[in-house]
């Protein structure tokens, strides 16, 4: 399976999802933030300059550090490396959503290469350019390879995670789709959030099962454990 992904995918009101966590954890001193299929480190910047951004932001140093994970080994190496490819197109959806560009991604010497990076596959005229991103970014995320069911099984939750899955049961069957979230709702305990991608939206049996397991959506694609 190919490599694509990007800052601020459309499929999230990063904004709006932003100011939810800091409201709905206001009374807890530390948040969990867990990513699987965290890919290149694209979502974990995106979520960290929308907190970043917030402007009711408040202590945001308890979402601090995020903890993204990936089972591929190349995608995990790239993302540590502090560099990003980006193409024109996601230079300007991180200037509509930040308008701070330059803070965060510096234009770099270095190529960053990833096996069966889709993003790479462009034309002339929308051509990849390799970028380093800011330590204000990368001191606030820790990227590891791991398998997210090994993961998912030792996470001890106390009401105060953030669990990204995005993109990622979409592409499962439908059997390994309701082990994989009997396993998340049994681990996410109540006001946890669970959130999920514009693939896997497509996949009615996934709202379905998280409604029956005790999750409500509190906006597109982004589930609060209710009970």
């Amino acid at each position: 399976m190919g490599t694509i992904t990007y800052p601020f995918r459309q499929d999230l009101d990063w904004k709006r999802l932003a100011q939810f966590e800091i409201d709905n954890f206001k009374n807890k001193d530390k948040v969990n933030i867990i990513q699987f299929a965290s890919s290149d480190g694209s979502e974990a910047y995106t979520q960290i300059i929308s907190l970043l951004e917030s402007q009711h932001a408040g202590n945001i140093d308890k979402f601090f550090p995020i903890l993204a994970y990936d089972i591929d080994e190349e995608v995990t190496k790239a993302a540590k490396s502090g560099l990003i490819n980006l193409k024109q197109k996601h230079v300007d959806l991180i200037n509509k959503n930040s308008n701070r560009f330059s803070e965060y991604f510096q234009s770099s010497e270095k190529i960053l290469t990833i096996e069966n990076d889709l993003n790479i596959k462009a034309s002339a005229q929308d051509y990849v350019k390799t970028y380093k991103v800011a330590d204000k970014l990368t001191n606030k995320v820790i990227f590891n390879q791991a398998d997210m069911y090994d993961i998912l099984f030792k996470y001890r939750d106390n009401s105060n995670t953030i669990l990204l899955c995005r993109n990622l049961l979409g592409y499962f069957d439908d059997k390994k789709i309701k082990s994989t979230l009997h396993i998340i709702s049994e681990k996410l305990k109540k006001d946890s959030l669970f959130i999920i991608g514009g693939i896997d939206s497509d996949i009615s049996l996934i709202e379905l099962y998280l409604e029956c397991k005790g999750f409500k959506e509190v906006m597109k694609h982004v589930y609060k454990k209710i009970r």
